[in-house]
């Protein structure tokens, strides 16, 4: 078994790494919102948006300002 397979959060942290080192989009949030020890996380990017169960990417979307 896997570090990624007992500790599910362990394999979303590295698909997020993944995926922010190729991003064209990633711009690191304040780090007062970090929330991953990697800088080049979706994890740590201005463009994310929390949901009650995971994050979205907003990069590319209109902001909304409500």
């Amino acid at each position: 078994m896997t570090g990624s397979e007992r500790d599910p959060y362990l394999s979303v942290k590295h698909q997020a790494v993944e995926q922010a080192s190729r991003c064209r989009s990633f711009r690191p949030d304040v780090e007062e919102e970090w929330v991953s020890d990697e800088p080049v996380s979706c994890l740590n990017c201005y463009f994310r948006r929390w949901t009650r169960d995971s994050f979205h990417c907003m990069a590319g979307k209109p902001e909304t300002t409500d």
